[in-house]
């Protein structure tokens, strides 16, 4: 009977450490699932990863922009595609004064293009026939970009700032 304790507690140790290390080695994702962009149409995952801002490929920085957030700044991103072909994508930078993120966002994003306040904290930019949606929640900067209309992105990104306004800081 003691052997059968001590074993199950030998298992349980084992199992608490692989967690850990689990977690240690991919942050919590900040990021969208498929189910939540709702829009009638069936989402599928196309990529999904984590490193800095400076990691971030150049596609996915807004408006081109490289100075909307600290180089170091910890951020997730994932991209979408819809079984009609639509994409989309989301990049999360965490750790940061999300509303200085936000601001050079709207600076820099205008300087190259158009940017639209719209209702809430977010706004629409349009630079070389894209289209890009910037929101922020607590002390984290988020853009949602792609082919999807201008109402969906911005939906998608308020569905982005709520689901982070839930999440832990």
């Amino acid at each position: 009977m003691n052997r059968t304790i001590v074993t199950l507690i030998v298992l349980l140790c084992a199992a608490c450490g692989t967690a850990t290390a689990e977690k240690a080695d991919d942050p919590p994702s900040l990021l969208l699932e498929p189910g939540q962009l709702q829009d009638g149409r069936t989402w599928t995952v196309t990529g999904t990863s984590h490193g800095t801002w400076r990691d971030l490929d150049a596609g996915l920085v807004p408006c081109g922009k490289p100075v909307i957030a600290p180089m170091e700044a910890a951020t997730q991103w994932r991209s979408f595609k819809a079984t009609d072909g639509t994409t989309a994508t989301q990049v999360v930078v965490s750790g940061v004064d999300a509303m200085n993120a936000f601001k050079s966002f709207y600076a820099e994003c205008g300087a190259v293009g158009s940017v639209d306040s719209v209702g809430g904290p977010k706004n629409v930019a349009r630079h070389n026939g894209e289209v890009e949606v910037a929101a922020m929640s607590k002390d984290r900067f988020i853009v949602v970009g792609g082919t999807a209309s201008d109402t969906q992105l911005q939906l998608f990104a308020e569905t982005a700032r709520t689901h982070l306004d839930a999440a832990p800081s």
